[in-house]
């Protein structure tokens, strides 16, 4: 396993009745957002009688934890994985700040899911432990990157204030790109990133990003 091929980036398992209640949920969210939230449209959406979310999770709360963590994961996941086709870690970061840029993250209807997690993390600590648990593996792989990239080039502040500061960049791009598309592209969200990476590497941009 390499240093970035990290456990907790895994998705947890489930039985097919969860995983269809889970997808139920997030279509469910994606679609009506807080008027999704409720038990009988998410059943209504898998298809599937009304006790069988207290049967198979317990309680609502902790269906939408997990859903929050199979959203979280899907979009961090694949990332990752793409990233890993290289052993050098500045082309490791740029692979990954391409693919949170894809289409298939840059959608408006992910936002309206979100709403409706962030919204709750104040009042169910189930959410709040599964927001908890995917940012850190996020923050995870990106310290891993930048501690294998400070070997070569000193990366400030420090390699761990460096994966904060790059999720609060993507985030906060993603986010106002939900809100707005019109003010910027995702090429150019991309370029941003990149040139916050070389300038906490006190480099300009370098020779591998050039290749990817």
């Amino acid at each position: 396993m390499t240093s970035t091929d990290i456990k907790s980036t895994q998705r947890p398992e489930y039985s097919k009745a969860q995983t269809k209640l889970i997808q139920a949920t997030l279509d469910s969210l994606m679609l009506e957002g807080v008027d999704g939230c409720s038990v009988r449209k998410i059943c209504d959406t898998a298809s599937m009688a009304v006790g069988l979310i207290n049967y198979h999770f317990g309680t609502l709360n902790d269906l939408l934890a997990a859903a929050y963590l199979d959203l979280a994961f899907s979009l961090m996941d694949e990332a990752i994985l793409k990233s890993q086709n290289t052993a050098l870690p500045r082309q490791r970061l740029s692979i990954f700040i391409k693919e949170t840029f894809s289409d298939s993250v840059m959608q408006r209807k992910i936002l309206r899911a979100w709403v409706v997690f962030w919204g709750m993390i104040d009042r169910a600590p189930q959410i709040k432990d599964a927001h908890d648990a995917s940012n850190q593996a996020f923050r995870v792989f990106l310290e891993q990157s930048f501690s294998e990239l400070d070997k070569a080039h000193t990366v400030k502040p420090t390699p761990r204030l460096a994966a904060i500061g790059l999720t609060a960049i993507i985030d906060g791009l993603w986010l106002e790109w939900c809100l707005s598309s019109e003010t910027f592209s995702a090429d150019e969200a991309v370029l941003l990133c990149e040139h916050w990476v070389d300038a906490a590497c006190e480099k300009v941009l370098s020779d591998a990003v050039a290749q990817t």
